[in-house]
């Protein structure tokens, strides 16, 4: 490594989404972040204004004043006054060896720029498929998809580096011609989630769960649908709790009680619990289930799988990373394969018992340590990379 890295990094994290934010992305930026603190990295976190003068910030939390804040489909949002002009200021004062941007829009663009005329390397972590998210914006979708594709695809062509959560996205970007430099590294889970699993009996009921933003992308009536279907075959067996929130929240309470007419004592809606509740429910479930095909990692189940809870879910980007078939779980092309698999494993204790032993051990493979140390061993190689071109 070349003498002008120092062993202690100083970074700047820029995002447009943290508090009052939570998922996965927020989650991610909080593993890394504590685990580089913890080892003596200095780490900043840079992001949006939401809530004025009521966010509660650690010093290391930066916010760029916004001229503007409103709800748009109960999320929080934020103009910026000035943003690209803020945001180098700001850079200019930190003086990090290197910016890492976690979207490729707003204050990523203003970060590229920053990077640019600082001669400071920057990369970027490609989170999502972007244009799934493209119902969003108040324009038609028809318009937008492309656009942010295009967005997304430009942008990891001009970063120093392209970090990416699984093998799927980083075949895309291959096939779309980004020769930037690209390193899989998937993000870590944070320590409360690594706990074991509650050794339940003789239970009389087979406990479902899944945790998620409840958003139409993440496509959590499927699972209502599943959890129909089961309760039909055997009515007194399955228990299914959701936990999260979002926009489609009354929505799937009234799809599950008034629609499929599921009673209160089968499903059970948990709104934004805390972590270590949901921490508490992973160990406490038998299956994990998740029907999301937009995530590139779906950080929640490697969540429930340190706690020992297996997972069913519908083939998607980040699932095939995490789950190997009869190992730790199953990948399921359908609602009929994800209901036909959740009663296999309910009555083959073996094979469920297999199952949880395979799930902590993949579980414990996304221990922060590990991501981590990954992350910055990545972030020296661009550096150094940088440091190389910009002397030559």
């Amino acid at each position: 490594m070349n003498t002008k890295i120092r062993e202690k990094l100083k970074i700047a994290i820029v995002t447009n989404n943290y508090t009052p934010y939570s998922g996965g992305v927020v989650s991610s930026i909080n593993s890394f972040a504590t685990e580089m603190q913890k080892n003596g990295h200095k780490v900043f976190i840079i992001t949006l204004d939401f809530l004025g003068e009521y966010h509660k910030d650690p010093y290391y939390v930066i916010r760029i004043p916004s001229a503007t804040r409103f709800m748009y489909k109960q999320n929080h949002m934020a103009v910026p006054m000035s943003p690209t002009k803020k945001l180098e200021k700001i850079i200019t004062n930190l003086k990090p060896d290197i910016i890492h941007t976690q979207h490729p829009f707003f204050l990523g663009k203003s970060a590229l720029k920053i990077s640019n005329k600082l001669k400071i390397p920057i990369v970027f972590t490609y989170h999502t498929m972007y244009e799934r998210y493209a119902h969003y914006l108040p324009m038609p979708q028809i318009l937008t998809r492309p656009i942010i594709k295009k967005i997304a695809t430009s942008f990891c062509k001009k970063v120093d580096g392209v970090i990416v959560p699984s093998r799927y996205i980083q075949t895309i970007l291959q096939n779309k011609q980004v020769t930037t430099t690209i390193e899989k590294i998937p993000s870590g889970i944070l320590p409360i989630f690594i706990k074991p699993k509650v050794d339940r009996l003789n239970p009389v009921r087979f406990k479902l769960l899944t945790v998620s933003r409840f958003a139409k992308e993440k496509n959590v009536s499927l699972l209502l649908d599943v959890f129909s279907k089961m309760h039909a075959l055997n009515p007194s067996i399955f228990r299914f709790t959701l936990a999260g929130y979002g926009q489609e929240f009354e929505n799937l309470k009234h799809y599950a009680y008034k629609r499929l007419r599921l009673g209160k004592e089968l499903i059970h809606f948990i709104h934004n619990p805390p972590k270590m509740k949901i921490a508490d429910l992973y160990s406490q479930s038998d299956l994990f289930i998740y029907s999301s095909t937009s995530d590139t990692q779906g950080l929640v189940m490697a969540e429930a799988m340190s706690c020992g809870c297996p997972v069913v879910a519908i083939d998607g980007p980040g699932q095939r990373d995490i789950i190997q078939n009869g190992e730790n779980g199953f990948l399921v092309e359908s609602d009929k394969q994800m209901v036909e698999k959740i009663i296999a494993v309910q009555k083959d204790k073996n094979l469920l018992k297999k199952l949880e032993n395979g799930a902590l051990q993949t579980g414990r493979t996304y221990c922060p340590e590990n991501t981590t140390n990954k992350l910055l061993d990545f972030y020296k190689k661009i550096i150094e990379k940088k440091y190389r071109k910009t002397t030559t």
